[in-house]
């Protein structure tokens, strides 16, 4: 009889064990989920604040005289500077486009590459971003561009088009994509694929 009751306790310690484990499981799960949902909503807002301010910016500056000049290599940004607003339609994606390709930068935007030509003018402006599901989730479905595709850059002054001409993946030490380019260029660059990030999807436009 008493073997029983032991038996019996037994296995109600394993049930309780087991609970307690699940529980725990549970928790862990729900709060690794809720991390990520706070990483999105951070860096949505991070995101809008600087689009906001770059419209602002513009419509700021056209009721006073003094006109807006657009950063040059021989003239170039300082880092963290809001460059531009690269809107991609047949991804539904907008972003700020800041100076540099700092940790700080792409946390909360696009980077353009220094030492990179800069909008409007020749040469390749070559412009990264993050890739993740949960963070830096800017350049996430750039994979699902294609050649022909329309991408749409506003700076200070107006508003660039460009055409998709090249899609193509290069190891990470490929430095090609920053070469300089005889013509006005866009080159758009991030890791892939997701979470493994072995190599880079490289985006290439052409102006029209």
């Amino acid at each position: 009889m008493l073997l029983a009751e032991e038996k019996k306790q037994v296995m109600k310690n394993k049930s309780i064990i087991k609970l307690v484990v699940g529980i725990t499981l549970i928790s862990i799960g729900f709060g690794l989920i809720l991390s990520s949902v706070l990483v999105n909503v951070k860096q949505h807002i991070e995101q809008d604040k600087l689009i906001v301010e770059f419209k602002e910016a513009i419509e700021a500056s056209e009721t006073q005289e003094e006109a807006f000049t657009e950063p040059t290599l021989d003239n170039p940004a300082i880092e963290g500077d809001v460059l531009y607003n690269l809107r991609i339609p047949s991804i539904e994606s907008e972003n700020p486009v800041r100076e540099g390709i700092s940790k700080g930068v792409l946390a909360d935007s696009l980077g353009h590459e220094p030492g990179t030509a800069y909008i409007g003018e020749k040469g390749n402006c070559v412009i990264a971003g993050h890739r993740n599901y949960t963070f830096g989730k800017f350049f996430n479905r750039l994979d699902e561009v294609q050649v022909g595709d329309e991408i749409y850059v506003d700076t200070k002054t107006g508003t660039r088009k460009y055409i998709v001409k090249e899609i193509k993946v290069v190891e990470p030490e490929d430095v090609s994509v920053l070469e300089s380019a005889d013509e006005e260029q866009l080159t758009l660059y991030t890791c892939t694929p997701i979470y493994v990030a072995t190599h880079r999807l490289v985006i290439i436009a052409d102006p029209v």
